[in-house]
């Protein structure tokens, strides 16, 4: 990957990145290390390619860019991300059980 760029959109935190692929364009890749809805912080960042591959790095990197600002702005990127796991080795906190009250 070439060229990384660290940003912060509603509480969000990603880098963008252009990787070469085998036929010498440039793809844009996203790479979440941060929720913003919840804080969930991922171990491993979550990776989003673009649809599009481009002759030039610096292309990949502002199609990134602005398709990462898109999925954000409108909220199609919970979509895109894994389900929030529970804190390790605790149960989801339970609802009381109001029978017999």
């Amino acid at each position: 990957m070439d060229q990384h760029q660290k940003h912060q959109i509603r509480g969000y935190e990603f880098h963008v990145a252009g990787a070469l692929e085998k036929d010498g364009r440039y793809r844009g890749m996203i790479l979440i290390s941060r929720r913003g809805d919840t804080q969930q912080v991922y171990a491993k960042p979550v990776l989003i390619e673009t649809a599009s591959s481009f002759k030039s790095v610096h292309a990949a990197l502002i199609e990134a860019s602005a398709y990462a600002q898109e999925i954000i702005y409108n909220g199609a990127i919970k979509a895109l991300l894994p389900a929030e796991a529970p804190a390790s080795g605790k149960q989801a906190p339970q609802p009381p059980d109001l029978v017999g009250n």
